[in-house]
């Protein structure tokens, strides 16, 4: 209740005329409550990420070439084929740059876009990458010779083959697979959104081209590299990449429905004009998805604590682990530092065959501690 405006009114009445008026008010009359007022502009925020000429084509079509290189390496991890696979080191090249039509999809022949000039190579990784290309071909062509049995061991590439797996590894028991996927997972895909994301207010949101701003289409393209399908995570089919393992470590930490309600609500804001908005749900993607990392991370540190027996699946997880830690370096806004990146990657050291096997411990809680995770929540 305003009392001042109201015994404004009185002023000039008979005494006798405010005293009735004032008799009829009742001490419990509670005081009018203030409507708050609104932060920034209303409008609606759709439950999909069904924006009017949203695109995100060329960001879903660099996971498709991914995809497709790392199912030519997977092809080596058997041995149950009378004819062994073999790798060709330039139809890796090849795809990186996407030259002499080597995809499966024609549409990604002729996309006109590529893996390699989306790499961050801040830390050689285009270099290190191709250089495995050239590493992995003739460790396929020994594996591929003796299908049922390891052709690796410290200091020689080749494969590991147990009862469980067969992977193709480098001379330290890095596998080929992982360096190729968690190293342009990180270097192409992460990179590439944080950037963007961190950047988002540089791009103009004022000319349409096509219906859609330079700022709606770059939030869009951040939205690709996360690789899930509109409507995730009500729909979970088809995940991609990162898509897939935040879905894998929902339960764990929440991940699923605050990213994407971040990038519903950030790219709605977009729309709008809403500034503030959108960097607050920026903020909110750039750090639960580098929460996904951090438990993926977790998760594969301490499947192989829980495999050091079994060579070829511990192998596989450290590899897995090394490529998320290896991630961390690509968020340009990240939270864990550089100097604790260098003591987890000090942890695996460069030679598995050498792995001190209390270092998955200290690497765990290391990232536990950091992101404030219960690690024995994440599977």
């Amino acid at each position: 209740m305003k009392l001042l405006s109201h015994t404004s009114l009185l002023i000039g009445l008979p005494i006798s005329i405010m005293l009735l008026t004032t008799s009829c008010k009742k001490d419990t009359v509670e005081p009018e409550e203030e409507t708050p007022a609104p932060s920034g502009p209303t409008y609606n925020i759709p439950a999909t990420y069904n924006f009017t000429s949203a695109d995100f084509t060329s960001s879903t079509q660099r996971l498709s070439m991914l995809g497709e290189m790392i199912t030519y390496i997977r092809s080596t991890h058997t041995t149950t084929q009378t004819t062994q696979p073999t790798i060709l080191a330039q139809k890796l090249k090849d795809m990186y740059v996407n030259a002499n039509n080597q995809f499966t999809l024609t549409t990604l022949n002729t996309s006109g876009l590529q893996l390699k000039d989306k790499t961050d190579n801040t830390f050689s990784f285009q270099t290190i990458l191709e250089a495995s290309f050239d590493d992995a071909e003739p460790a396929s062509i020994t594996a591929a010779a003796n299908p049922t049995v390891s052709t690796a061991s410290n200091g020689v590439k080749g494969k590991l083959v147990t009862s469980t797996r067969a992977i193709l590894v480098d001379a330290n028991g890095l596998e080929y697979k992982e360096l190729a996927e968690k190293g342009l997972m990180g270097s192409v895909l992460y990179y590439q959104a944080m950037t963007i994301l961190k950047n988002i207010a540089t791009y103009d949101n004022v000319t349409k081209v096509n219906g859609i701003t330079a700022q709606e289409k770059a939030w869009d393209e951040a939205f690709g590299y996360f690789g899930v399908p509109i409507d995730f995570p009500t729909n979970v089919t088809g995940l991609k990449n990162w898509g897939s393992y935040c879905n894998s470590v929902n339960v764990a930490i929440g991940s699923n429905s605050t990213i994407m309600d971040a990038f519903l609500k950030g790219r709605a804001a977009i729309s709008n004009g809403d500034a503030a908005r959108r960097d607050a749900n920026r903020d909110i993607v750039m750090a639960t998805w580098e929460k996904v990392v951090a438990a993926k991370c977790i998760g594969y540190l301490k499947g192989a604590k829980n495999n050091l027996s079994d060579i070829s699946t511990l192998h596989h997880n450290l590899s897995e682990g090394y490529g998320f830690i290896k991630s961390f370096k690509y968020n340009p806004s990240k939270t864990i530092s550089d100097a604790d990146i260098a003591i987890l990657e000090g942890y695996l050291g460069t030679n598995f065959y050498n792995l001190v096997p209390s270092n998955l411990d200290n690497a765990i809680n290391k990232i536990a501690t950091v992101f404030n995770l219960n690690a024995s929540l994440i599977p």
